[in-house]
């Protein structure tokens, strides 16, 4: 392949040295299509040599990666869409407790993807200091507002 460029580089030179020092008149129109057509050589000689099979391995190699790099982007954006929806379940009932008086609680949302095309909220550990009151406040929100069942709902004390 560089030994192509380098023929190719080479006979530029030559071709336009050959032309800068030759009178204008009907020898030079000559040396012009003499140095176009060595010109059109040298850009097709690494074609001849090209070995066609390695060259089809090669194409299907890259196609084989290409099908992988994208399913692993796939991939990749999911678990981010994921994470970020889980994030913002976390947020909302981070809120709901706030206003429930509830300070300190961590939350852990586990989501799975729905029929309907779409991440929806499974299950979710909680852990809190919080009296019975205000935990049976939360876990009707989580129901209720989440579509979480109490089965679902795990809680525990720090």
């Amino acid at each position: 392949m560089y030994e192509g460029i380098r023929a190719l580089c080479a006979v530029s030179l030559l071709c336009g040295a050959a032309l800068s020092i030759l009178p204008e008149g009907g020898v030079k129109r000559v040396a012009e299509i003499l140095c176009t057509a060595s010109l059109i050589l040298a850009v097709l000689s690494p074609i001849r040599e090209l070995d066609l099979e390695t060259y089809a391995m090669e194409n299907a190699r890259l196609h084989e990666l290409e099908a992988s790099i994208a399913q692993n982007g796939q991939e990749a954006g999911e678990r981010l869409e994921r994470l970020v929806i889980e994030g913002e379940y976390e947020t909302y009932i981070m809120d709901k407790a706030g206003e429930l008086g509830i300070d300190g609680l961590k939350t852990d949302v586990e989501v799975q993807w729905s029929l309907e095309g779409f991440w929806i909220p499974y299950g979710v550990a909680l852990s809190a200091e919080c009296d019975d009151e205000s935990r049976e406040k939360l876990s009707y929100i989580l129901v209720s507002d989440l579509g979480i069942p109490y089965e679902r709902q795990r809680w525990s004390s720090e």
